[in-house]
């Protein structure tokens, strides 16, 4: 029952009273209580006759719980000795019996009502309703005799609990009526507050969308969702069949009911931006220990039940206190619920006294069921001027937001006037100006058009300066290649002149004399040295067209190229022309091709530049550093090609010369940036081999570098369709 006495205590104590006390009978006939009855367990329809003595039966407790007797039984009977008074003979009255579980009544041992107590087909207990026309004429003493039985089933909450009947006396014209009211008034009152607390729990949720920040709305709409499940479970309470469904159904009120009272606490803090004290954390310790003893134990001792709900009013009290003492003028709205919360609980206690008063005054008592209406709008005050009176404070805020942002928009509107008048000014002297600027743009953008036509000359000048550079360097080298063909085709030339002497020497001769077997061996090399003559002519021819090319301006036309031997000329070249500037430089190249390099579609012309480029830094890096240490260092060049997953092709020129410092090593791709002494560098050389790598092939050029150690450059190129 202590579940009960929470709902009465805190939420609903007009509620809970309801019409079930027979408020029209008269003062003193009150002889139903529940403390005048007697009961014994066991079963004898001796004990309903009413010369059977009963003053050894104990007194009874009508509580299935409480009572362990009938608890154990299951069954029992209940006695109670009544007489009524001259007075009450001259109305005619109902007896109403609201029970759990079956029962046979009878009065003076005539049995005048059953609902199949024992009957086996029967097999669960339920809540019933009886109505009996009470026949008793004198003011003799009666007795009425209660055979109750019920049927337990499993319970899922240790503290729950049921009546196992309530008797009370109505006038019979009105007895129909009484039910209906108090049926229509509690499932009316339940369902008010629970569509009430829904409600808010709605829009709390909804502000909560709107703003989810403000986390203050996303507790107090748990709050109240918790209160409409209370309250939507109080309606049916009175509907269950078993004593496992009211276990679940008393376990999800204490449940929701606590759980409302710590959001309360919780949503008062945040509203206050206050942090939680070790007081809050105590109470929603004591609020659980609370619940769980409850559900898992027993019940709590008459009035411990209550402390954790005292103790949430007197942290919700503190904190309201706190901050209305130090915070601003919104904070002391939740003060301001506590106050108005005292004074609706005054009219309350006031209310129900002169309802009390009004209700003794045989006259009055129909006028009572109006002031009725007063104590249930004063109970209706104190239970919603906590969680409504939040909800103002938060409507408040909303109130006060929007005031200030309504000035601040007439404000802006103001200043958005004044604006644009300021603008509209602005725009003559802005259109005058713009006409004075257009000329002037017109005039400075043909100067900065010029200008661009001469920057773009001067670049092509200088990307042929650095051109006509390499090939200056490149010119004793190819003289040397050209030079070893030449000495081949002069030689075979000779040898071949020789063997026409011999060959024209043997003809001569008499056809008896001739050996033919000998103008065949003649005729042969004579041929296989006009073979060579050939290649080593081509070879020159090869290299000639290599310089021509590398002299002209490039049309950057794509033409499928042979990778591995461009790379492979253009190193000899490089090489030999270092040597030709640098007699004493020797260095070891070191070349590994990879035989799967596809065919490329390439600027031939463009990319032999870049690794010339390549070569050539390569070259200087090493005769420098050969300058620095002579002993023990042998100049080494190594050079690769190699796929990558089928996509890139790398090309990675490497070298252990004296290396790059990382403090310059970002800037070798800058245009005329050079690491060389004036007069030995033009600074373009890297720079337009990244040009031509990124932009012109859509590759990538990387570089890496150890001071001291050497240098890598990395070209990568996609292959792309061929």
């Amino acid at each position: 029952m202590k579940k009960h006495y929470i709902v009465f205590i805190l939420l609903l104590p007009f509620f809970a009273q309801s019409q079930q006390v027979g408020i029209n009978i008269q003062k003193g006939e009150d002889f139903f209580r529940d403390d005048r009855w007697k009961f014994k367990a066991g079963d004898s329809l001796e004990w309903a006759k009413p010369d059977y003595h009963d003053l050894h039966w104990q007194k009874a407790n009508i509580s299935l719980r409480d009572n362990k007797a009938l608890w154990k039984a299951k069954k029992g009977w209940f006695r109670l000795q009544f007489s009524l008074s001259q007075k009450s003979l001259k109305t005619d009255y109902t007896l109403i019996i609201k029970q759990f579980g079956n029962s046979e009544l009878y009065l003076d041992g005539k049995m005048v009502a059953t609902t199949n107590a024992f009957d086996p087909l029967d097999s669960t207990s339920q809540i019933r309703l009886m109505q009996i026309p009470f026949t008793v004429k004198d003011t003799n003493t009666h007795v009425i005799s209660l055979r109750y039985s019920f049927r337990s089933s499993p319970l899922y909450y240790a503290s729950t609990d049921q009546e196992a009947f309530k008797v009370w006396l109505e006038p019979s014209h009105q007895s129909m009526l009484n039910q209906l009211v108090n049926t229509a008034w509690n499932a009316g009152v339940g369902g008010m507050l629970a569509g009430l607390f829904g409600i808010l729990s709605l829009l709390h949720f909804l502000f909560f969308r709107a703003n989810p920040n403000q986390k203050v709305h996303l507790i107090l709409a748990f709050a109240t969702f918790c209160f409409t499940i209370l309250f939507a479970l109080s309606i049916i309470d009175g509907f269950l069949g078993t004593l496992t469904q009211k276990s679940l159904l008393d376990a999800g009120e204490v449940l929701t009911i606590h759980l409302a009272f710590g959001l309360l606490l919780a949503a008062v803090y945040t509203y206050l931006k206050r942090r939680h004290s070790w007081f809050f954390y105590l109470v929603i310790i004591a609020l659980a220990v609370s619940f769980g003893y409850q559900c898992f134990i027993e019940p709590l001792p008459d009035g411990q039940f209550l402390i954790p709900f005292f103790l949430v009013l007197i942290d919700y009290i503190r904190v309201s206190w706190l901050g209305k003492r130090y915070g601003d003028s919104n904070n002391k709205l939740p003060w301001n619920s506590l106050r108005f919360l005292l004074f609706a609980l005054l009219l309350l206690i006031l209310s129900a006294a002169i309802m009390g008063i009004v209700q003794s005054l045989t006259s009055l008592g129909d006028n009572a069921f109006i002031l009725a209406f007063v104590v249930l709008f004063f109970v209706f005050a104190v239970l919603l001027s906590i969680p409504i009176g939040l909800s103002l404070s938060l409507v408040h805020d909303y109130t006060h937001t929007y005031r200030s942002m309504r000035l601040n928009l007439e404000e802006v509107q103001k200043l958005s006037a004044k604006t644009l008048a300021q603008e509209h000014e602005k725009q003559q002297i802005l259109a005058t100006q713009n006409e004075t600027l257009e000329r002037q743009v017109k005039q400075r953008t043909a100067e900065l058009n010029q200008s661009l036509e001469t920057l773009k000359a001067t670049q092509n000048q200088l990307i042929q300066k650095e051109k006509m550079a390499s090939l200056g360097e490149l010119t004793a080298g190819v003289a040397h290649e050209i030079q070893n063909p030449l000495n081949f085709v002069n030689n075979f030339s000779e040898v071949s002149a020789e063997l026409l002497d011999e060959l024209l020497e043997e003809r001569e001769k008499a056809p008896e004399h001739q050996d033919k077997k000998l103008e065949n061996e003649l005729l042969t090399d004579l041929q296989q040295n006009m073979q060579k003559i050939t290649h080593h002519g081509q070879r020159a021819s090869s290299i000639v067209r290599s310089m021509l090319a590398h002299s002209r301006t490039s049309s950057g036309q794509m033409e499928p190229t042979n990778l591995n031997a461009l790379t492979d000329e253009y190193l000899r070249l490089a090489y030999h022309g270092q040597r030709a500037a640098h007699p004493n430089f020797n260095c070891q190249l070191i070349t590994d091709f990879s035989a799967d390099i596809p065919t490329l579609n390439l600027a031939a012309q463009d990319m032999g530049r870049v690794l010339l480029n390549l070569y050539t830094n390569s070259f200087y890096a090493l005769q420098q550093k050969q300058q620095l240490v002579p002993d023990f260092y042998e100049p080494t060049l190594w050079v690769s090609t190699v796929v990558k997953e089928g996509k890139f092709v790398e090309i990675r020129v490497r070298d252990n010369g004296t290396g790059i410092p990382q403090a310059i090593l970002q800037k070798v791709f800058q245009s005329f940036f050079t690491t060389k002494p004036t007069g030995e560098g033009t600074g373009l050389g890297l720079s337009l081999s990244y040009d031509i790598v990124t932009k012109a092939h859509q590759g990538s050029l990387e570089v890496t570098s150890t001071e001291g150690e050497g240098t890598e450059f990395v070209i990568t190129l996609p292959v792309g369709k061929q």
